[in-house]
């Protein structure tokens, strides 16, 4: 799990480039359990991402005391 705040953006995009870097060979592979798996992952960074994107809002409309979402 990666708890995440904004500084934590840029290493969430390096995990996504990873993930789909590693989905990519699985598929070729035909490792149909890992492609699950990494899929499943993409769909949790997904989250991850929307959540940036709600603390980036939280953070431009001033609400203080918002420092990290899990």
């Amino acid at each position: 799990m990666l708890r995440l705040d904004l500084a934590q953006e840029p290493r969430l995009l390096e995990i996504e480039t990873n993930t789909r870097q590693r989905l990519g060979e699985a598929q070729r592979m035909q490792w149909l359990g890992e492609v699950a798996g990494l899929q499943e992952s993409l769909r949790h960074i997904a989250g991850k991402k929307q959540q940036v994107e709600r603390l980036r809002a939280q953070v431009g409309h001033g609400e203080a005391g918002v420092g990290a979402l899990g």
